[in-house]
C-alpha cells in the first residue's frame, strides 16, 4: 500500500544539456541550484530541483554551446531568492548581468543572466506584471551574448561616421536616417562657428543614428566662454578656430534630442590658457533615445504634398488619413519633416523613452537663488537624484551649484558629481546642522565662482532634524539671498518595507531605525526611490503605510536610475515652498545613540600593477569580498561605495560601484573602457557594526583580491574610522545654541 505520509508526486519539467566537461558543469550547477546532484556518475549527472519542479541532466562528451538551444529560464518566487542566487554565483566568480524592471515577453521582470561553462545562456527572473510591450530590446540577442562572454557569431561591423576638424561639413548629411551606430566628432567643436551650424549638425547626427546609437564630441574646451577671438595656439592645436565652454556642450546635446549626455574625459590641467581660462581636453558622449517599441500611441495625419509616402520604418501615410505610430517613429519624423504632419493625439509614452523636456519654472525671484535639500538615509539614492536634478536644471539653462556633506573627508559623492562636470563644494567633519556656518560659506563660495541659480545640498545620510536646524535658520537669516524648496527625503523601498514590518530581511536596530523614521517625519515630500525594485502591489502597500505614518507629506514614486517619475518631483522642488509648521520633537539622546551604532570608514588606496588589469572587475571582487566578511560578522551594511580614478586616464574618467544592503548585489555605476596599470581608489563604507571591523574587512579584502591580479599592489594611503559623535546643532528653530567656529562643540565628534 502507498505510504500516506509520502509527498504527492509532482510533474517536473525535464531538460537535458550537452556538456563538454562534466565535472566543471556539475560544479557550476551545484552553485546555481544550491544543492548536490541527485546522481553523479562518470558519464552522467542529474539535479532534482524542487522549486520550480525540474530535472536537469548533464551528458558529457558532446559539443558544447547548447546547440540550437536559445536559453534556459527559471522563474523564481521572490526578489530575495533572485538576489541570493546571483550573489552566490558572483562570489563563486561567475559573471552575471542584471536587468531591473525590464519589459520582456509582454511582462515586466527583474532578472539576471549567466552562462554555464559551455556557454548555455540562463535567465533567472521574477515576474512583476503583464504589459502590452513585447520588450524586444531585452531578448537574448547578439549584444547580450557578447556582454555575457558567449561564443555567438559576431555582429556585422558597426557603421561609424567620423568628422575631423579639418574636414568641411555639408548639410544635410548624405547618410540615410537610422543607418549609423556611432558618430565621432573629432575636434568639430573647435571649428569656426561661421563655417557651419553646430546645432544643425547635431540634429542631422540624431537623424542618421540608429536608436540607441552614440555620439562622441572630442576637442578643446574652456571652463567658461572666452570673450575675445580664439587665440593662436602652437603645434597641432593651431587648427583650433573656436573654444567653447564645456559646461555648455551637454545642454547643447540635450537640446538636439540626445539623452544620457555625460562628461567622460576632462583633463585636470589645461593644455593651454587664454584670458586666464584653462583650455582642457574634453570628451562627451550621448545616445539617441530608446528602441522602437511595438506599442503604437501617436496618431498622425500626413498633410501632403504627395498622395502617400512611406517612412524608414515601413509606416505608410496616405494624405489626410489618420495613421498610428509609436513614439520613436514620431520622434524621427519630427526631426526631419514634422511640418508635413499633424499630431492628433498623444498618449502616455512608453516607459523606456524619455518624455520631451518641459520648461522648468524659473526661481521665484530672479534676485534670489533657490536652495534645495535632498535628504534620505544612507543608500537611498540621493547622489543619483542630485545628479539627475542638476542635469535637468542645466538643460533648462539654469546654473547649478552642488554641496555634499560627510562626517569625514574624501567623499565618493563629490568625486562622482564633479566627474559629471558640476561645480561642487564638500563640507566634511560633521552634518549640515552642526556646520551651518560652513554650509553658508560654501554657498557663497559657489556664488562667487559661478553664480548658481539653484543650490542643491545633499546632507549626511544619518542626519535628521534638518528643518529646524538648517532650512528654518537659513530662511530667517538669509531670506534675501535664498528661497527654500520643500524638503524631499528619499527612501529605499526594500529597506523601508523591512523597517515598517512589511517584509522580512536584514535591517537596523531600533535606535538606528529611529533616525530613519525621523527623517521621513520632517519631509514635505517622501520619494519612494528605486521604485523599480518592487512591484505595483508592494509600492501601494508601502505608500499606504507612509501616508498613514506621515500624513503631512506628499508621497512620490520614482526611479532616478531609470529616470522615471522624476518630472513631478522636480516640478515640486522648483515651484513649491517649504511648508511652515512647528519643528518635530527629537530625542537627541536616542538620535546620538543611533548614530553611534553606525561604523564609518573613509579610505584612499593606491593601486599599482606591473601589468594592465581590469579595474571594473577589481571593484566587483573587492565589494563582494568585503560584503561576505561583514555578513559573517552579522553587520548590516547601510552604504558601501567606491570610485577608482586611473593614473593613465584623463581627468574625469571613473569606475564606481555601489552596495546599499548586506543581502544585495554590488552594482557598477560607471565603468572604465580600457584596462589600467594603476590609480586611486576611494572607499566609503557605513554599517551598523564596530568601525574597526570595517577597517579589518577592507584591509583583508584588499590583500586577498590583489593576489588575483598579477603584479597588483594595493597600498592603504589614508583611512578614518569612527562612530559619529553626538550632534550639537549651531541653531535650532531660530534659537542660538552655541557660537563655536564651525558650529560644533569641539571634541563632540561632530566636527
Amino acid at each position: 500500500m502507498p505510504d500516506p505520509a509520502a509527498p504527492a508526486p509532482v510533474r517536473k519539467f525535464h531538460l537535458s544539456l550537452n556538456v563538454s566537461d562534466l565535472g566543471r558543469s556539475v560544479a557550476f550547477y551545484r552553485v546555481l541550484f544550491g544543492l548536490e546532484p541527485a546522481k553523479h556518475h562518470a558519464d552522467y549527472a542529474k539535479f532534482e530541483v524542487e522549486s520550480p519542479p525540474a530535472v536537469f541532466s548533464l551528458v558529457p562528451g558532446r559539443a558544447g554551446g547548447g546547440g540550437s538551444l536559445n536559453h534556459v529560464g527559471l522563474c523564481l518566487l521572490s526578489s530575495e531568492e533572485l538576489v541570493a542566487i546571483q550573489l552566490r554565483l558572483e562570489q563563486a566568480g561567475h559573471k552575471t548581468l542584471r536587468e531591473d524592471g525590464v519589459a520582456c515577453c509582454y511582462s515586466r521582470q527583474t532578472k539576471f543572466w549567466v552562462r554555464d561553462p559551455d556557454g548555455v545562456l540562463l535567465e533567472l527572473y521574477v515576474f512583476h506584471e503583464d504589459i502590452d510591450d513585447h520588450g524586444d530590446d531585452h531578448a537574448p540577442d547578439a549584444d547580450l551574448s557578447a556582454l555575457m562572454g558567449g561564443d555567438a557569431e559576431k555582429d556585422a561591423p558597426a557603421v561609424t561616421w567620423t568628422h575631423q576638424l579639418s574636414e568641411p561639413v555639408a548639410l544635410p548629411l548624405p547618410q540615410d536616417a537610422n543607418s549609423v551606430q556611432e558618430v565621432v566628432l573629432e575636434g568639430t567643436v573647435n571649428a569656426s562657428p561661421t563655417s557651419f551650424d553646430l546645432p544643425a549638425l547635431l540634429k542631422e547626427v540624431l537623424r542618421i543614428l540608429k536608436p540607441g546609437g552614440t555620439i562622441s564630441l572630442h576637442g578643446l574646451a574652456g571652463d567658461r566662454p572666452l570673450t575675445g577671438s580664439c587665440p593662436s595656439l602652437p603645434g597641432p592645436a593651431a587648427a583650433v578656430q573656436h573654444v567653447p565652454d564645456f559646461p555648455g556642450l551637454i545642454p547643447l546635446l540635450h537640446t538636439a534630442g540626445f539623452r544620457n549626455a555625460r562628461l567622460t574625459k576632462l583633463s585636470e590641467k589645461g593644455y593651454f590658457e587664454a584670458e586666464g581660462v584653462p583650455l582642457r581636453e574634453v570628451l562627451i558622449t550621448a545616445t539617441k533615445p530608446g528602441f522602437r517599441s511595438s506599442k503604437k500611441d501617436q496618431t498622425l495625419v500626413y498633410l501632403g504634398p504627395q498622395a502617400a509616402i512611406e517612412d524608414d520604418f515601413g509606416n505608410r501615410f496616405v494624405k489626410g488619413a489618420p495613421q498610428t505610430v509609436n513614439v520613436h517613429d514620431w520622434q524621427a519624423l519630427k526631426n526631419t519633416n514634422s511640418s508635413a504632419f499633424a499630431l492628433l493625439k498623444t498618449e502616455v509614452a512608453t516607459p523606456n523613452l524619455p518624455a520631451q523636456p518641459q520648461p522648468m519654472p524659473a526661481p521665484q525671484a530672479k534676485s534670489k537663488a533657490r536652495y534645495i535639500m535632498i535628504g534620505g538615509f544612507l543608500g537611498a539614492g540621493k547622489t543619483t537624484t542630485v545628479g539627475r536634478l542638476a542635469r535637468h536644471l542645466s538643460d533648462q539653462g539654469l546654473k547649478v551649484g552642488l554641496i555634499t556633506n560627510d562626517q569625514a573627508g574624501g567623499l565618493v559623492d563629490t568625486k562622482l558629481l564633479r566627474g559629471q562636470g558640476f561645480a561642487t563644494e564638500e563640507i566634511a567633519g560633521g552634518c549640515f546642522c552642526c556646520r551651518f556656518n560652513t554650509l553658508v560659506d560654501a554657498a557663497h563660495k559657489l556664488n562667487d565662482a559661478t553664480k548658481p541659480d539653484v543650490f542643491i545640498a545633499e546632507p549626511v545620510g544619518s542626519c535628521t532634524d534638518l528643518v529646524a536646524t538648517v532650512t528654518y535658520p537659513l530662511r530667517r537669516m538669509y531670506g534675501d539671498d535664498f528661497t527654500v524648496a520643500p524638503l524631499s527625503v528619499l527612501v529605499d523601498p526594500v529597506r523601508a518595507r523591512r523597517v515598517f514590518g512589511l517584509d522580512q530581511g536584514g535591517s537596523f536596530s531600533s535606535k538606528v531605525a529611529y533616525i530613519f523614521k525621523k527623517q521621513l517625519e520632517e519631509a514635505d515630500i517622501i520619494v519612494i526611490s528605486k521604485s523599480d525594485l518592487i512591484d505595483e502591489t508592494q509600492r501601494e502597500e508601502l505608500r499606504e503605510v507612509l501616508s498613514k505614518e506621515f500624513p503631512l507629506a506628499k508621497i512620490v514614486a520614482a526611479s532616478p536610475r531609470q529616470e522615471t517619475g522624476l518630472d513631478e518631483l522636480f516640478g515640486s522642488l522648483m515651484s513649491g515652498e517649504q511648508a511652515r509648521r512647528n519643528p518635530m520633537a527629537v530625542d537627541y539622546e536616542v538620535y546620538a545613540d543611533g548614530e553611534a551604532l553606525l561604523g564609518w570608514l573613509n579610505a584612499t588606496v593606491t593601486l599599482k600593477s606591473d601589468d594592465e588589469f581590469d579595474a571594473n572587475d577589481f571593484l566587483k571582487r573587492l565589494a563582494t569580498n568585503v560584503q561576505g566578511r561583514l555578513q559573517l560578522a552579522g553587520a548590516e551594511i547601510a552604504h558601501f561605495k567606491m570610485t577608482f580614478s586611473p593614473d593613465d586616464g584623463i581627468g574625469g574618467e571613473l569606475a564606481s560601484i555601489n552596495l546599499v544592503r548586506s543581502d544585495y548585489i554590488a552594482e557598477l555605476g560607471m565603468e572604465l573602457d580600457e584596462p589600467t596599470t594603476g590609480g586611486q581608489l576611494i572607499v566609503n563604507l557605513r554599517a551598523e557594526t564596530d568601525p574597526a571591523a570595517l577597517v579589518e574587512a577592507v584591509k583583508t579584502g584588499l590583500g586577498e583580491v590583489s593576489t588575483s591580479f598579477f603584479g597588483l599592489q594595493a597600498t592603504l594611503d589614508h583611512e578614518e574610522h569612527f562612530r559619529p559623535g553626538k550632534p550639537v546643532p549651531t541653531y535650532r528653530d531660530g534659537e542660538l545654541v552655541m557660537e563655536t567656529k564651525g558650529g560644533c562643540k569641539p571634541g563632540s565628534g561632530c566636527c
